[in-house]
């Protein structure tokens, strides 16, 4: 019987030459990343056991992007800790507001993740770097103070579910219809203590920026981990990022006669434009099948649609046209480099000329942190993870899902629209 490609990489990090599904191994990750949400009590927990020092800092990366800048004196003790504790332990990958961004994006912009490497993250969307060909595990954050001290963790295998993607994406198709497709598909919890990997004739036409979001979505499925298999794309990508040419030759790839949990299939030739109404990722429509919602804030960001490509779906789709007064848009790009580049292309400008506000990078109005916190009875239409209730300020509030191109037409009309909608 063959391997996934999950277990060979988890075997790999094992120092053995083989595992499968429900073994308990003893792993050493490549990369350690945490945030000001999860870094502060860690660090807290790190001092307990009374280790001095971080067992190797040039692995662990520590980011300001949850609370940052600080909106309270809570948040600013968060990232005062954090800032003590990066220099405290002498810490190579540190990045504050002004230098860094969303955590998930970040690492990847910056070259710090390849394929067949293992991710271990303070953060339920570590999966993203699976986009990639990396492999992501969350953890706690008392699991992150130890992995700061022993440098290892222990990790079942999880089983694995092939889900093949095949098909030319239609007009306003990408990313996240095809993740929230996914997620209608199999639920919230079909994918539970699984690891997913992706297949298909799709992935030779998807870019990083919908592998990206794909991957990301994957976590609302309640997988463990996600793959999507490296291919020129990625390395290209990565190559271009200064990623070591050893990760982009010698990467984990399934055998053909790997054992599989299950498996499905999507042709998203079929699909349209999809929107997750609430109160949970799953409950997913087609744009049309929605119905009549009128919106007071569109939200266009996070760790799952803040790229550069996306915010080019955003505004290809906005024209010249004006964002509806009825209507607050908030658009956030999910890194420093991104808003940079957002800016030299003349795509902050319009936003902002349409009637929108652009904020810092950083993960704040998806999550409710700070900046665009809903009232009660306020209808939301954003381009995050998820949609829980109160996810995004007072429990009365709705959250709606999209993608970008949705959520232009959206925010023109005033309403949730299909972007066929705009004249």
């Amino acid at each position: 019987m063959g391997h996934t490609s999950i277990e060979k990489i988890l075997a790999q990090k094992a120092g053995i030459k083989s595992t499968t599904a429900g073994d308990v191994l003893s792993c050493r990750p490549d990369l350690i990343m945490a945030h000001d949400l999860t870094a502060p009590h860690a660090a807290s927990v790190f001092r307990e056991i009374g280790v001095a020092k971080v067992h190797d800092p040039s692995k662990t990366v520590l980011i300001q992007d949850h609370f940052q800048p600080a909106k309270d004196t809570k948040s600013a003790k968060l990232g005062r800790m954090m800032r003590e504790f990066v220099r405290e332990q002498h810490i190579e990958h540190y990045y504050d507001v002004g230098w860094g961004g969303i955590c998930h994006i970040l690492i990847l912009e910056k070259g710090l993740v390849g394929p067949g490497m293992l991710v271990a993250g303070a953060d339920s969307h570590t999966l993203t770097v699976g986009a990639v060909g990396a492999s992501g595990i969350p953890v706690g954050a008392t699991d992150l103070a130890a992995l700061w001290a022993l440098g290892e963790i222990w990790l079942v295998v999880p089983s694995t579910r092939r889900f093949c993607l095949d098909g030319v994406p239609g007009k306003y198709i990408g990313g996240k219809d095809i993740g929230l497709a996914v997620l209608g598909l199999i639920g919230q919890e079909g994918a539970m203590n699984q690891a997913i990997e992706y297949c298909g004739t799709s992935l030779d036409i998807l870019g990083i920026s919908d592998r990206i979001t794909i991957a990301n979505m994957s976590a609302e499925t309640g997988a463990t981990t996600t793959i999507i298999p490296p291919d020129e794309t990625t390395v290209g990508w990565l190559r271009e990022r200064g990623v070591g040419e050893e990760l982009l030759r010698d990467f984990a790839v399934a055998d053909d006669d790997a054992d599989y949990k299950g498996r499905n299939r999507l042709d998203i030739s079929k699909l349209e434009p999809m929107v997750a109404c609430p109160p949970n990722p799953a409950n997913v429509k087609t744009v049309n099948d929605v119905g009549d919602v009128k919106l007071d804030q569109v939200y266009v960001g996070s760790c799952t649609n803040g790229t550069l490509d996306d915010l080019r779906r955003f505004v290809n789709v906005l024209g010249d046209r004006k964002f509806s007064k009825s209507v607050r848009v908030l658009v956030t790009p999910a890194t420093q480099d991104i808003y940079q580049a957002a800016i030299l292309e003349g795509i902050l400008s319009k936003i902002v000329k349409a009637g929108g506000a652009v904020g810092t990078p950083s993960c704040g109005p998806c999550l409710g942190g700070y900046g665009g916190i809903l009232d009660a009875g306020e209808v939301c239409l954003s381009t995050s993870n998820r949609n829980f209730r109160g996810r995004m300020g007072h429990p009365d509030s709705l959250i709606y899902l999209s993608g970008p191109e949705v959520a232009a037409a959206s925010a023109v009309l005033g309403r949730i629209a299909h972007p066929a909608d705009l004249k």
